[in-house]
């Protein structure tokens, strides 16, 4: 009886969830530095409206719309799957170097490569690689006999500053696109286009979907190693392959967007918090809470202060970074009780 009450209190969470999200979806194609009518917003869509408002919804509100929430997915299940699989609550793609080491890969590309050899594919691709690298870096860097969640995170951020610092240094010694690399540094939704959503979508609706289908070898990461290997879960192999996708998510999320920090660290957090029953429902919950980040982040971007629009990675920090700094302080206190 418990666990049937607990399955409709999980189904009506993610369809609240589900809901604030449309509700979001439907602000955020409205507001912005030229705002738009619901009437406007409906010719558009049947094609009989001011053609220049259906252009800006179509071509520009529409693609960014949908990019902020596989996005946010993207980034909240990356971080889940991390802080389950290192059993590590402060792991995330940009606690783990990840988010650092795609963006350094993806600049490369921009800044180095003459215009005619670069794609938005070679830029995936360039993050991918940077990301693994970050987060084999971090992960090695940390590793003492396990993973302690503080020396994690502290390791990571110094990963991240060092893949920060390198970045900074290749804009300096570049004089070409530095404007365009520095907004997406920060982490921006501006001027995206449907070329980067079909860029993103692919791995977002692969890769997901595949991680719910392994939630139950989810649930087994949060046992003991001897009990993990008891239950007939081939732990090293496993984890590997939950760790690949991890970087897949993050890299490919910041290679069309930029560096979006906090939301792969918050949104698993929020996630466990809302549901019970184990990862089959942690994971899309998690997925939905990612999405509401950067669509609330990107509608609170665009209406403080038009047609100035503030980057979504820095409004997704300036809510994050506290919560960063009570999950540390948090790890802390209980690392000093158990001693």
């Amino acid at each position: 009886m418990n666990n049937l009450i607990g399955q409709k209190r999980n189904l009506i969470i993610i369809l609240i969830l589900s809901v604030l999200t449309c509700l979001l979806m439907m602000i955020s194609i409205q507001v912005g530095a030229v705002r738009i009518s619901w009437l406007e917003i409906g010719k558009a869509f049947i094609q009989r409206g001011d053609a220049d408002l259906t252009y800006i919804i179509l071509h520009y509100r529409l693609p960014r719309i949908i990019l902020a929430i596989l996005v946010g997915s993207g980034l909240a299940v990356s971080g889940l799957v991390a802080q389950q699989i290192l059993r590590n609550p402060l792991a995330a793609p940009d606690t783990l170097g990840i988010s650092a080491g795609a963006a350094l890969g993806a600049v490369s590309t921009v800044l180095l490569l003459p215009v005619e050899m670069q794609s938005t594919w070679l830029t995936s691709l360039t993050a991918f690689v940077g990301g693994a690298i970050g987060a084999s870096c971090v992960y090695g860097l940390s590793y003492r006999n396990g993973v302690d969640p503080i020396r994690l995170a502290l390791v990571g951020i110094a990963v991240s500053a060092c893949g920060s610092t390198l970045v900074q240094l290749l804009i300096i010694q570049s004089s070409t696109n530095t404007n365009t690399v520095l907004l997406w540094l920060n982490g921006s939704l501006w001027g995206r286009h449907w070329e980067q959503v079909m860029q993103l979508a692919p791995i977002i609706i692969i890769v997901v979907p595949i991680i719910w289908l392994l939630a139950k070898s989810l649930d087994i990461f949060g046992l003991s190693e001897e009990s993990s290997k008891g239950l007939g879960l081939r732990i090293e192999w496993m984890r590997a392959i939950l760790l690949l996708m991890t970087v897949i998510l993050a890299s490919g999320s910041v290679a069309v967007v930029g560096m979006v920090g906090f939301v792969g660290l918050v949104s698993p957090h929020i996630a466990r918090r809302l549901v019970s029953g184990g990862h089959r429902y942690s994971v899309p919950v998690a997925a939905l809470v990612g999405a509401i980040m950067m669509l609330l982040a990107d509608v609170i971007g665009r209406i403080l202060a038009p047609p100035l629009e503030f980057p979504v990675g820095l409004v997704t920090s300036v809510i994050g970074a506290p919560y960063f700094l009570f999950l540390l302080w948090r790890e802390y206190k209980s690392k000093n009780r158990a001693g």
